[in-house]
């Protein structure tokens, strides 16, 4: 009688113990928009993104930190035209020059999309910020023998996905519309810098710990961010691959941290699509567990001690 005793116990202590951490991961992660920052805060990351009157501004940190450690930054700098020297796809800055001066992305004014969730509980989470200007260029610096255009229609979103079964990173797409070419064979830039700062700082403030760069992947601190080698121009029912190359250099005068350019050849007057990934690095299990595998565990679990109850109970 006392086993049986035990047993049943023990099957009333696998079934509390469940309920408690299934409710647990229903509540999903915490996201919200405030005074023109979208923040996302899931098991392994902490996010902030800034896009209104100011650079876009991606701030995230080791959610599961508790020291509390570093604070990474991705500073959106700008867009330009450079010529391509030595024909290698890559913008190697102090040998290949603009074309003219850049568009700057602090200029130009942004709207947020406010938030899209996928499943029930929350699986994916989505949002963007999308601006809509008109830019004309400036020189000198100019390498352009009819000088830059007289002005572009530019349209650049910024897409933001984080996929919670793999919540220590974001994808963010890159859509870039409008832009108009002075040469054929030149090449676009995309610049942005990243810097580091103690947790709570909203800026970054130092350089990034033990940056590295090697085939379009960055590694600093604990943080990295993914490149791929091609995007996509033109649209969804006739897409074309074009190459892209990622390098990076010291910070310019006045800026703090280390620059990346990823340099995309010429893709015409075609729209231009990407998408690069920050995250932090991960030590295996995270912890996060779908709620209805959860729910296949526990059952599973408990039908093993109700046999063995049954055996039990019939010797």
């Amino acid at each position: 009688m006392k086993d049986k005793k035990i047993l049943i116990a023990f099957v009333a202590f696998v079934l509390l113990a469940t309920v408690p951490f299934v409710a647990a991961q229903q509540n999903g992660p915490d996201y919200g928009h405030s005074n023109g920052v979208a923040s996302v805060t899931t098991d392994n990351i902490g996010l902030k993104v800034t896009a209104t009157n100011q650079v876009p501004h991606f701030h995230f940190w080791d959610a599961n930190d508790s020291t509390p450690g570093a604070d990474y930054h991705v500073m959106f700098s700008k867009f330009f035209e450079a010529n391509d020297t030595d024909d290698d796809g890559t913008y190697t800055p102090g040998t290949d020059q603009r074309v003219y001066d850049p568009l700057t992305l602090p200029s130009l004014g942004w709207e947020f999309s406010g938030f899209e969730t996928e499943g029930n509980p929350t699986e994916k989470i989505h949002f963007n910020f999308t601006s809509t200007e008109t830019f004309t260029p400036q020189g000198p610096p100019t390498l352009a023998d009819t000088g830059p255009p007289t002005s572009m229609d530019i349209t650049i979103k910024i897409l933001v996905h984080i996929d919670l079964a793999n919540d220590n990173e974001m994808k963010f797409d890159i859509m870039l519309d409008g832009w108009d070419w002075t040469y054929d064979d030149s090449i676009l830039v995309f610049q942005f810098t990243i810097s580091e700062s103690q947790h709570g700082e909203e800026n970054g403030t130092a350089e990034p710990t033990n940056f590295q760069g090697q085939n379009g992947n960055f590694t600093f601190g604990n943080a990295y961010m993914e490149t791929a080698q091609t995007a996509t121009a033109g649209n969804e029912t006739a897409p074309q691959t074009i190459q892209v190359r990622a390098s990076h250099g010291s910070s310019e005068a006045g800026e703090t941290g280390e620059s990346v350019y990823i340099a995309f050849e010429n893709f015409g007057n075609e729209s231009l699509y990407y998408d690069p990934t920050l995250g932090i690095e991960s030590d295996g299990f995270t912890g996060i567990i779908d709620y209805n595998t959860l729910l296949i565990i526990a059952g599973g679990a408990t039908v093993i001690v109700l046999i063995a109850i049954v055996l039990k109970m019939r010797k």
